[in-house]
């Protein structure tokens, strides 16, 4: 959501006549995120959200397009995906593909603003939406496997940043621990968010208005999502005891957690938080982008997370989520 692609108004003028979305009378670009440029557009017709991806493959968006329109009919609050007047998912621009969206209303919650009411609500519609995803017949597999993330890191090994090789071996060894706590073969898996962040989320008072972002959606263990919640919503300098419990009650409330699953969290919690510290390395803090196009993240408070998670190890985790 950061702006890689500059496009010029003839390009926005081409969305709209492919979309029928009459004329544009406004284009402000959203310098956030790691992968797309995101822009916020106000035509004769309403506000909509373009994306412009040059990184995502025709069979991933229409993964994505199948999945929204399967939550949306099962009811469940997600965004509403447009298609051009030829009904396609996509429109082939600028060297690369456009995804437009109807815009979302309500709020993203900043941390400070965070009660355990909002988080039991996370939970409980999380684990709704894996019980809904349980009957889509689309398939994925997760991009950003230990696989993917060992090779970032092995790419990162003695980098001239003196910070970054020397966290890279750190998370040499959290990622070694995080695979040998997990059982990838006894966990039930499906449709995942792989993503759910605060600005990921919309909301309505304290009422959850809709997921949004599904762009690393794909199939893996339903622990693993819990797990990448969990430390993006309940760690503000150290891990929020009466959050990380409010989040997990609102989740069984919705779906129960098997013991295999219970077992791996620790593991998932681990690895989430290797994975995002080495992504906020790549994509943010080694970015030659200028502040105008990308509004940075700081790996450090994911590395913060995987310290805290070796020092309380399994035990300790699944104490905090009093599992």
């Amino acid at each position: 959501m950061a702006v890689y692609t500059v496009l010029k108004p003839e390009a926005f003028a081409r969305v709209a006549e492919a979309y029928g979305l009459g004329a544009v009378q406004e284009v402000v670009a959203i310098p956030e995120g790691s992968i797309n440029t995101n822009h916020r557009v106000l035509t004769s017709q309403g506000r909509v959200f373009v994306r412009h991806t040059t990184v995502r493959s025709a069979e991933e968006l229409r993964f994505e397009a199948a999945l929204l329109t399967h939550l949306t009919e099962s009811h469940f609050p997600s965004p509403t995906l447009l298609r051009t007047k030829q009904q396609q998912p996509f429109l082939e621009l600028e060297g690369g593909r456009v995804s437009v969206f109807k815009w979302l209303s309500g709020e993203e919650l900043k941390r400070p603003q965070l009660t355990t009411e909002h988080l039991e609500r996370l939970g409980r519609e999380l684990g709704k939406m894996h019980r809904i995803t349980q009957s889509f017949a689309g398939s994925r597999n997760n991009p950003y496997s230990a696989a993917q993330v060992h090779s970032w890191l092995e790419g990162l090994r003695g980098h001239s940043d003196d910070e970054v090789a020397t966290a890279t071996e750190e998370l040499m060894e959290h990622l070694d621990r995080a695979e040998s706590a997990r059982d990838h073969g006894l966990q039930p898996r499906g449709v995942i968010h792989a993503d759910l962040f605060l600005d990921n989320v919309k909301w309505l008072a304290d009422q959850v208005l809709a997921f949004f972002d599904f762009e690393m959606a794909c199939v893996d263990a339903y622990g693993l999502d819990i797990a990448i919640t969990l430390n993006a919503w309940c760690f503000d300098g150290g891990y929020r005891p009466e959050l990380c419990r409010a989040f997990i009650r609102g989740y069984q409330e919705a779906r129960t957690l098997a013991q295999g699953e219970r077992e791996n969290l620790f593991g998932h919690a681990l690895f989430g938080a290797v994975r995002y510290t080495a992504s906020r390395i790549r994509d943010f803090h080694l970015s030659p982008l200028p502040p105008e196009q990308l509004t940075r993240k700081d790996f450090r408070t994911y590395l913060a997370r995987a310290r805290a998670l070796d020092a309380m190890g399994p035990a300790g985790f699944l104490k905090l989520l009093e599992l």
